[in-house]
């Protein structure tokens, strides 16, 4: 009795897209995820993976996306160009400020791999009026009023809270500033 061994095919890396490689990865008998340092799928639980976990990379679960540590900033903005369109995806059902592992947001990823501003302000604007935005908002203009260094917390904060908070003057742009100041 012969066996009969099917050779997966070869993919240009280049060409391949990010749909392509989620829909083979769920293809395969072993649950596989996209390893954006070497462009590869890997088995969950196989070496590459713990490997990678062990250098600080973070499984998103829900997503299967694999975040790299913000100390490779290259490879994060590689990953997260990769995954544009899901991005998108993750904000429209259900937030940009998604904990993920109840570790890190996506928008403080995104902040932190400066990601383009235009895209940030816009995912914003998606979901500007949920309450979940709203809350961080008003956190980010407290830190922001109430710090130290700053020159304008001379002049009471409190007040000046007030009268941004209740004028809604400030846009996603203006929020996103003082966000990546405070950082």
């Amino acid at each position: 009795m012969y066996k009969m061994y099917i050779q997966e095919p070869e993919y240009n890396k280049e060409t391949i897209t990010s749909d392509e490689l989620f829909k083979l990865a769920k293809r395969s008998r072993k649950p596989k995820i996209y390893n954006p340092k070497t462009n590869r799928m890997i088995v969950i639980n196989g070496s590459a993976y713990n490997r990678l976990l062990h250098d600080g990379y973070i499984h998103w679960r829900e997503e299967s996306l694999l975040i790299p540590p913000f100390n490779e900033i290259p490879i994060l903005r590689k990953c997260l160009s990769f995954v544009y369109n899901k991005i998108w995806d993750i904000v429209a059902e259900k937030s940009l400020l998604t904990k993920i592992d109840r570790k890190l947001s996506l928008l403080e990823i995104l902040l932190k791999a400066n990601w383009n501003e235009f895209v940030i302000c816009n995912l914003l604007k998606f979901c500007w009026n949920s309450k979940e935005t709203r809350e961080w908002r008003d956190n980010i203009l407290i830190k922001f009023l109430h710090c130290p260094d700053l020159v304008i917390s001379k002049y009471r904060p409190n007040a000046l809270y007030d009268a941004f908070s209740k004028a809604d003057v400030l846009g996603p742009e203006h929020i996103l500033t003082i966000a990546r100041t405070l950082q």
